[in-house]
Order: structure tokens, then sequence, then C-alpha cells
């Protein structure tokens, strides 16, 4: 389903105090691609998008995680996981690109490139293009005593600053849907965001930072992601580095390779 609009490019503030740190780490210990899937509750093309989310999460050097939108809240059914900030960070994305045009069920790989988040083949021929490689920047997830500490390391890479976020998920959600296109149905949604915040800029050094957990959700199934991305002038650009925690109480880190 798709719908065209026209907008203003979004921007995103806000950081968190920032501690020098030296870290580095093998690319065997980091993904390649970092996939986004826009979805709706309201989308009787979704469900299949949905469930092929679980099985790509499950691939060596891949993290995927699912941004419910609000997009066809008006068709009959509201959606009960989206957000206004993925909502508005799927029509950023669609400003960055030029083209105006956001639909659902869409993939966005490495913050580069938009495809229908249903075709395999298409998502598995675009990370091969697209994220052949692992990711350039090194992230490091840790806690203890209560404080979440994100290490990022240093990349020879031609960019000068990148934007980090922190992304809270539900590792799994179930939702029976009672109106609109999908009604009777039992969706399951998997490394649902909930919630989506700055934490800083990375400038091309090492740099450690210390976020209290006190200051994020507590649910008990909640995890989380870090990811660096490169914002344009134009909207949110190229994923660079990301890393996750599978469990943030109690917290057991996951390597990209299994």
């Amino acid at each position: 389903m798709r719908l065209m609009f026209a907008g203003k490019m979004l921007t995103f503030a806000g950081a968190f105090a920032v501690l020098l740190a030296g870290f580095a780490a093998s690319a065997a210990d980091r993904p390649r691609a970092f996939l986004e899937l826009f979805t709706s509750q309201g989308c009787s093309s979704c469900p299949a998008a949905d469930a092929l989310l679980g099985s790509l999460e499950n691939e060596d050097g891949v993290y995927a995680v699912t941004m419910p939108v609000k997009l066809w809240d008006f068709l009959g059914w509201t959606d009960t996981l989206a957000t206004d900030t993925a909502t508005k960070r799927q029509m950023a994305y669609s400003v960055s690109r030029g083209d105006r045009d956001v639909f659902t069920p869409q993939m966005v790989v490495n913050g580069r490139k938009s495809v229908l988040g249903s075709d395999r083949d298409e998502i598995e021929e675009t990370v091969s293009r697209f994220a052949s490689e692992p990711l350039p920047l090194p992230i490091d997830l840790s806690v203890s005593g209560g404080i979440l500490t994100i290490d990022v390391g240093a990349a020879d890479i031609d960019i000068q600053q990148a934007e980090l976020w922190l992304l809270i998920v539900d590792e799994s959600t179930d939702v029976p849907v009672k109106g609109g296109e999908n009604r009777g149905r039992k969706l399951t949604y998997h490394n649902v965001v909930r919630e989506m915040r700055p934490v800083g800029m990375w400038k091309g050094k090492p740099l450690r930072f210390d976020l209290p957990l006190s200051d994020v959700e507590k649910a008990p199934n909640a995890g989380c992601y870090v990811i660096a991305q490169v914002e344009t002038f134009r909207g949110p650009g190229e994923v660079i580095g990301a890393a996750k925690l599978d469990r943030l109480f109690p917290a057991r880190t996951v390597k990209a390779q299994r």
C-alpha cells in the first residue's frame, strides 16, 4: 500500500554525557545489515512481511527491527503499536531519497535502499549489494550496575560524524486485530521499536556513553539496539554501525555471528 505526501525534512537533537574510551572490535563481531520494516496492522499486505522479518533476524550478520506506523489508521483499525517516531522516520527517509513516496510493507536496508518488505528475493539481493561487508563502525554494548555502556570505536571511512540512536524493542508481541483489512487475525511482530532516542554524536574518535537504565523501558522482554547513522541535509542517511542486547533486564550480549 502506498501514500504520497509532501513535507519538510525532520531533524533530531539531544545527547547524553560522553566519556572518551578506547575500543576495537573485529569485523566478525559486527553486523553487515540493519533492516527496518515499516508496517501497519491496517495493511493486508503486511502480515507476510512481519513474518519474514522474524526469519531474517536469524540470519548471520543481519539485525532487523519493526517500525509500526500510523499510515493506514484511517482504514478502520488504529495500529496499537504504531508511534509518531516511526511514522515520521519513514517520511523522513522518503524526503532524503527525494521520491516522497511511502508505502507498507517497506524495508529500508542500512538506511540506503528501500525495498518491498515482503519480497525475500529482493531483500536478499539488496543486502548482497548494499551490505556485503560488515558495517565499518564498531559499537559494543554492556550493562553493569544499572548502567548501559555504549562503546564506539574508530573507522577508516570518509565520514566525519554520525548520530547515535538508542532503540528500545520488544522481542515478540502478539496483536489480535479487531477491525480493518486484517480483521479477525492475530499478528505476531518481532523486535518492535517502542522508543527511539538520540544519545550522542560520533565524530571520528572512540567514545563511551553511559546511560542509566532507570531512563529506559523496564519491560521484562525489553532489548535494545544502538545504531550510528549519517545525517544528511535532506534527512537520515547511511547506517554505518549497529549493536544489540537481547535483554536489558538482565542483559545478554548477542554477537552478529552465531
